[in-house]
């Protein structure tokens, strides 16, 4: 009876080993394909893009033309406003999202039944 008792300990070790060394690998490679993975970031501080941003294209080209000012500011405002409604778009849970419409009004319908559950009156 002890040998199977012992057999059965070692053979739980060695399982319990295994899981641990393989959580352990796939934590490296995780952390090495973030590492290959990730942009590096700019040293200059401007952003991703690298580009200047908008109120200082804005400032350089009030200084030339005012016309080519009023242009660009209806321009980056027209920019802004169409990021912001796109991302608002793209928000889980708004209309247009891809739910299912069978769920959607599944859900609807129970939450104004009437009935009540699990209650007793």
């Amino acid at each position: 009876m002890g040998e199977v008792f012992n057999q059965g300990l070692l053979i739980t070790a060695v399982g319990m080993a295994l899981v641990f060394v393989m959580i352990i690998i796939l934590w490296g490679i995780m952390a090495l394909l973030v590492k290959l993975t990730n942009r590096k970031e700019a040293d200059d501080g401007e952003g991703d893009s690298g580009e200047e941003s908008p109120v200082v294209a804005i400032e350089s080209l009030a200084e030339s033309d005012d016309q080519a000012a009023l242009a660009a500011a209806i321009a980056v405002a027209y920019a802004m406003e169409t990021e912001s409604s796109l991302a608002f778009k793209s928000q889980p849970g708004i209309l247009g999202s891809g739910e299912n419409a069978w769920l959607t009004a599944g859900r609807a319908q129970q939450l104004y039944s009437n009935t009540i559950r699990g209650r007793n009156r």
